[in-house]
């Protein structure tokens, strides 16, 4: 299966495979999860990685302390249209100059901005995990099912860990789409390890649908 625990020892890792940070003192929760952005890099626990990810704001040669990984082994086509769609994403906040948080969303994972005159799409914010979907989104992986119905209830402690500037900042979680009191229905880092964590056909043909317990990894 083709995930990585870094605990159980290094391994050589290819362009785009996700990374994943644990929380510290945190035991199994992944707190970030990227894309790592060289061809090919070994990689022992706790080594930080270059990677392409929303830190925010989005980072296209960023660090990542990285104690897991998975991937689906990538033909050099869909490297090259991930490449391609990680620079239009970046190019898109550069010519509406947007800023770092709002670059942001963690509910839903991902969400278009428009033009509110003329309703054309500007540009795409995510979280983490959402830049990380959709990166795989563009060449027809489908890694996780994110439809409402499909995921668990994730309870305010647990976002609290996830992202601590929410707790701090009541203003920030409206804007990020974290309304009211929970729980809500976001994904977080550790479902994506765990769509990794199965058979490459599988992961190709179909999403993975979480369930609780998913955000540890």
């Amino acid at each position: 299966m083709p995930t990585i625990d870094f605990t159980q020892g290094s391994k050589t890792l290819s362009r785009y495979d996700v990374v994943g940070e644990r929380a510290e003192g945190r035991g199994h929760f992944v707190i970030h999860v990227g894309l790592l952005n060289v061809d090919s890099r070994s990689v022992e626990a706790g080594d930080e990685v270059n990677a392409a990810h929303m830190a925010p704001p989005l980072k296209q040669g960023g660090t990542i302390k990285t104690h897991v990984a998975g991937y689906v082994p990538l033909t050099e086509d869909e490297i090259k249209k991930i490449e391609t769609w990680i620079k239009k994403t970046a190019g898109e906040y550069q010519e509406y100059d947007v800023n770092t948080k709002v670059q942001y969303v963690i509910d839903p994972p991902w969400k278009d901005e428009h033009d509110p005159n003329t309703g054309v799409r500007r540009y795409r914010r995510y979280s983490c995990v959402g830049f990380v979907l959709d990166a795989h989104h563009q060449v027809d992986i489908e890694l996780l099912k994110i439809d409402k119905d499909a995921l668990p209830d994730v309870f305010p402690q647990i976002i609290n860990s996830a992202y601590p500037d929410v707790e701090r900042h009541a203003r920030l979680r409206s804007y990020w789409g974290l309304e009211g009191n929970g729980p809500w229905k976001v994904v977080l880092g550790g479902y994506v390890l765990h769509a990794l964590n199965r058979p490459t056909d599988q992961i190709r043909r179909e999403p993975y649908q979480a369930k609780k317990g998913d955000e540890q990894f």
